[in-house]
């Protein structure tokens, strides 16, 4: 649900504290289940989570041969919360679940980055199910609407056949995949899999085959739109579109756009990966037209109430993506439709976690439109409100970075770390501050050394967690560290670190030749 073409800001944002989608978040016991290690019993509309004993889980599972459902959500993260408010609360899916085991696993909970580690998990949230061995039927696309998601359900709660075989078959002779087979890879996470798709490139190529063996014209354009969403190459953060994924996209499109049922269901795309491709095409009439299509169709996505508010919002998008494709600015026109939208929002989202899911994307529409003063005024409002306002804080850092304060920047950063809560938090936004101090404050060499040594000390806080994300985002951290010794004489201050984080591998266990990776490279 966090897609790549939200803005250069929040594409800032997500490459500081997070993996494809977001950053971990606060391990408290979530309202709809239990403490960590229990089960809780269904109470009348809630989902009877095990928080955090994943192991307990498929224990269940292999007793009473049910699939294991595991949800890999954050507290403060938008989607996460998208999902709590929305599909989680619905009846229909809160019956489903009970053909499952189903287990909430928070990043901050104990080993909930190795178990990350276990099943491929990058970003939050991701929905898998898997079998009572362990093996994975398949991972649900979040984006998907309450319909889709609940058909793959039905069809998983069943499943006996891994993603692994059917992502083979799918490859290999999409022609012996059966019409359940077809429900469930429409309804997969394409974009979130890193176990089986580490690069995108190949989930492209499955896919282009899949467009063209489809059954039916609603399945054989949403397979296209995918292939095309994830196999356009970006340089400098533009789709480049050749001649063939052109005709593809100009033939696809406009079918998609004349179904309303369509357009639902494929929504995420058409609001923030379409736009740019859209404005790949050559320039002509065509993609003029194609573009107030877009427009309008997302329009009507906006004016239907039975959809999320983050995704009624995020139509806007479209709007600002291809204004600035073809004038380099946003119009007043479009300004002012994003400032309603963002008003509307503001006003409109009184749920704690559907504010959670939609304020940081207002905010981040306002600035991609050019009203960095109605973003931050925005931002900072939700500080009282928020149960997470470190993760406004760290908002408020990268839109200051942006605008160029650096002084700000470094504020806002550090206050965001001081504040956060949760052991993988804390790491990771402790990452993020020191990423700041190296971006704005280079010559300090004090600065650096003393921001750096905080991400050294929540990593000694928590031995036996140098898995997933926080693995990935230290090695990350420790790369932007050598390069900046590298630049600005700081090899005594790399030493000082490499050497303080030498001590800290040590407490890492399986962890710990991994981390030993970053002093090695470091020294």
């Amino acid at each position: 649900m966090m897609n790549a073409g939200k803005g250069a800001w929040l594409r800032f944002m997500l490459a500081t504290v997070a993996v494809t989608g977001l950053a971990a978040c606060n391990h408290k016991a979530d309202s709809s289940g239990a403490k960590d290690g229990t089960t809780s019993q269904h109470a009348e509309g809630a989902i009877a989570w095990r928080e955090g004993d994943v192991d307990d889980a498929f224990s269940e599972a292999r007793e009473s041969g049910k699939p294991v459902l595991l949800y890999w959500g954050a507290r403060w993260c938008p989607p996460c919360n998208q999902l709590k408010s929305t599909l989680f609360k619905d009846p229909a899916f809160i019956e489903q679940t009970r053909a499952f085991v189903p287990v909430y696993l928070d990043g901050d909970s104990e080993g909930a980055q190795r178990w990350g580690e276990k099943f491929g998990i990058s970003g939050y949230p991701t929905v898998i199910v898997l079998r009572p061995d362990g093996s994975e039927i398949t991972r649900v696309s979040s984006g998907a609407t309450v319909a889709r998601i609940a058909d793959v359900l039905r069809l998983a709660a069943s499943r006996t056949t891994s993603i692994e075989t059917l992502l083979a078959t799918a490859a290999s002779d999409p022609a012996r995949l059966t019409p359940d087979d077809w429900s469930l890879l429409s309804g997969f996470d394409w974009q979130n899999d890193p176990r089986h798709f580490g690069a995108t490139g190949g989930a492209a190529t499955v896919l282009d085959r899949l467009a063209a063996a489809a059954p039916d014209g609603p399945l054989k354009r949403r397979f296209t739109l995918l292939a095309l969403t994830v196999g356009a190459g970006s340089p400098n953060g533009k789709p480049v579109l050749p001649p063939a994924r052109q005709a593809a996209l100009t033939q696809t499109l406009p079918q998609v756009l004349a179904s309303p049922d369509e357009v639902k269901a494929n929504r995420q795309e058409l609001s923030y990966s379409v736009p740019a491709l859209v404005a790949a095409l050559s320039a002509g009439p065509e993609r003029a037209k194609l573009g107030s299509a877009l427009i309008a169709a997302l329009d009507r996505i906006h004016d239907d109430a039975s959809l999320p508010i983050p995704d009624r919002l995020g139509t806007v998008a479209a709007d600002i993506a291809l204004a600035k494709d073809q004038t380099g600015h946003v119009p007043a026109a479009v300004l002012a439709k994003v400032r309603a939208r963002s008003a509307w929002v503001d006003s409109a989202a009184k749920d704690a976690m559907v504010r959670q899911s939609a304020i940081s994307n207002a905010a981040d529409l306002l600035h991609e439109a050019g009203d960095d003063k109605g973003a931050r005024t925005l931002l900072e409002g939700e500080l009282k409100r928020s149960a997470s306002p470190y993760y406004y804080m760290l908002s408020l850092a990268a839109l200051a970075e942006e605008t160029g304060d650096g002084k700000a920047a470094i504020d806002w950063a550090r206050k965001a770390y001081e504040t956060a809560e949760g052991p993988a938090t804390r790491v990771q936004w402790a990452i993020a501050y020191s990423s700041t101090v190296l971006r704005q404050a280079p010559r300090d060499k004090a600065a650096v050394e003393a921001s750096a040594q905080a991400v050294i000390n929540e990593l000694a806080k928590n031995p036996g967690s140098y898995y997933q994300r926080t693995r990935v985002k230290v090695s990350a951290w420790g790369q932007a560290v050598r390069e900046w010794s590298r630049a600005n004489d700081g090899g005594a201050v790399l030493a000082n670190l490499a050497a303080k984080m030498a001590q800290v591998c040590k407490s890492q266990g399986e962890g710990q030749a991994q981390c030993n990776a970053w002093g090695k490279a470091a020294a």
